[in-house]
């Protein structure tokens, strides 16, 4: 994790410069440090007070972000920094990786994904899928367990189970599936904000106590 590299990429920012995309992981992760050292000057050095506590947390960043591909990282990182007044966890960095990872396959977040997969537990084998992501999840989650879930407690372990799949689909989407019904069809891959929003409106009518 060379400091030099991360003085080159904080000189850059100060200039004003375009700073292009690494062609690796590790040096995108200095990348990242230089921008978040830029941006959250006091917070930063209050987080990381010497080398070897900066270094094991981009050793700890690296790991965790590695899966995701240079350019989705790039973004997301460009996105959170320009929105956020704190320095950002590494979980909400996380996090926000997820959901341009999501919008990029059509999803347009993990509560519209859940919506949906409420609405086909009923009958997911004949239910019109946007997307394997959130019928594997959803399957994952158990059908049963998803009708009878209470919509706070149902998102969060839909939540963890939507980050598991996103590291397997990752690995390697060929393992995902949509019921034979559902390929025999031609499907858009994203729900309309309409049908978005109709969704969230039938789930709020199905939890309602």
């Amino acid at each position: 994790y060379s400091s030099a590299a991360s003085d080159v990429y904080k000189r850059q920012y100060r200039m004003g410069e375009k700073v292009k995309i690494p062609n690796n992981h590790i040096e995108l992760v200095n990348l990242i440090f230089a921008q978040l050292e830029i941006t959250y000057h006091n917070q930063f050095h209050k987080a990381f007070k010497d080398e070897i506590s900066l270094n094991l947390a981009k050793q700890l960043w690296l790991k965790k972000l590695e899966i995701f591909t240079l350019e989705l990282i790039f973004e997301a990182i460009d996105e959170l920094t320009s929105k956020s007044k704190f320095l950002p966890s590494l979980s909400q960095t996380l996090e926000e990786v997820k959901s341009h990872f999501l919008k990029k396959e059509g999803i347009s977040s993990v509560d519209s994904a859940f919506a949906e997969a409420c609405l086909g537990s009923d009958d997911p084998e004949n239910f019109n899928w946007s997307h394997s992501l959130i019928y594997e999840t959803a399957k994952n989650f158990g059908w049963s367990d998803l009708r009878r879930s209470e919509e706070s407690k149902g998102f969060e372990k839909f939540q963890s189970l939507m980050s598991d799949s996103i590291k397997d689909y990752l690995n390697d989407p060929n393992n995902f599936y949509l019921p034979i019904s559902n390929t025999t069809e031609d499907k858009k891959t994203n729900l309309s904000q309409e049908k978005q929003i109709h969704l969230l409106e039938k789930l709020k009518d199905k939890h309602l106590i």
